[in-house]
């Protein structure tokens, strides 16, 4: 895991070897379960996490009941309910895992540690977080102003591989189609 985090965060911006060490020590192992929760609705999210395979949804629960899948985040990468971890407030959502997966933590008041010490690091903090915004306006452009089929076609073209193993129920509640309408989507691609 320490290998594919320094080539995660080299790929955004470049660090020491005594950078990273500052970083990585102060991470600790982590395991989920298929199904199991990262971050439950309702509860406060003080950590980030990394991982290396496999993927996660994201899903509120509506005044019906149902589960509504707001978006999916495939590895590798950090994950957090970003809002919480910011804010200090509830999540207002739920992250759940979709796979087993094997993950670093780190504790936000470290993460503010490394950040006060280390203008490089805070730099990557400040990189990352570009990142997940431009990844969450794209995601609010393509719900806002593209059908559900063109939409399917982009999340099949960018990850494949993870595309095959989401539940259909959770495509088609991320598309905010039936599983019926979803279904004919897939036949005509």
């Amino acid at each position: 895991m320490e290998e594919s985090l320094r080539k995660y965060i080299t790929a955004i911006a470049p660090l020491s070897d005594r950078e990273f060490m500052s970083v990585f020590s102060k991470m600790r192992a982590k395991s989920l379960l298929k199904k199991e929760l990262l971050v439950k609705e309702g509860e406060h999210c003080n950590k980030i996490f990394f991982y290396q395979e496999g993927y996660f949804r994201f899903y509120y629960v509506d005044q019906a009941g149902r589960e509504i899948t707001s978006d999916f985040l495939f590895a590798p990468g950090f994950i957090s309910s970003y809002t919480s971890f910011l804010t200090e407030r509830r999540s207002l959502i739920n992250v759940q895992a979709m796979n087993d997966i094997e993950m670093l933590e780190l504790d936000k008041n470290d993460l503010f540690e490394l950040y006060k010490s280390n203008h490089n690091v805070e730099r990557i903090g400040r990189l990352m977080a570009e990142q997940v915004l431009l990844a969450y306006e794209e995601h609010l452009f393509l719900v806002l102003n593209q059908p559900a089929d063109m939409r399917y076609k982009i999340l099949l073209e960018k990850y494949p591989k993870y595309v095959r193993e989401i539940p259909l129920q959770y495509i088609a509640s991320f598309l905010g189609i039936t599983q019926e309408t979803l279904s004919r989507i897939r036949r005509t691609i």
